[in-house]
């Protein structure tokens, strides 16, 4: 597309520098023997110069909607890899610390709570969840 931008550019730096080169030529004046060209009308071999730049604008006009019509092709991201936003991920997966399981998208862990009151000692289990990791 950017080719494109300056190709189009290109062709109304030249574009302009015939329509002053007609310009020009049609200020020679009438009384001095001026050609049918020279007087203003702007003509290359019988063409306007004016047809000749739209018929440029066109052209240009028309290869730019060509260029964005077509599409990139599909990609084709390695073994282990998703395509994310245009660009390939690795995949990953919802993990748990340690050895803690995953049960319906949430991790479940336990621990033990000792409590210790006088000569007696209470071991306590207590079971928590915790959202997973994303790796």
């Amino acid at each position: 597309m950017k080719k494109l931008s300056v190709f189009m550019a290109a062709m109304l730096v030249v574009s302009g520098a015939a329509m002053a080169q007609g310009e020009e030529t049609g200020s020679a004046g009438a009384g001095s023997g001026a050609s049918a060209a020279g007087s203003g009308l702007g003509a290359i071999g019988g063409i306007a110069t004016g047809t000749i730049v739209a018929g440029a604008i066109a052209a240009g006009v028309l290869a730019a909607v060509v260029s964005n019509n077509r599409s990139d092709s599909p990609v084709n991201c390695p073994t282990g890899q998703t395509l994310v936003n245009g660009t390939c991920q690795p995949n990953k997966t919802l993990q748990c610390e340690g050895s803690d399981p995953l049960v319906g998208g949430v991790c479940t862990g336990t621990t033990t709570t000792v409590t210790v009151s006088g000569t007696s000692t209470i071991t306590v289990p207590v079971t928590f969840t915790y959202a997973p990791t994303l790796r």
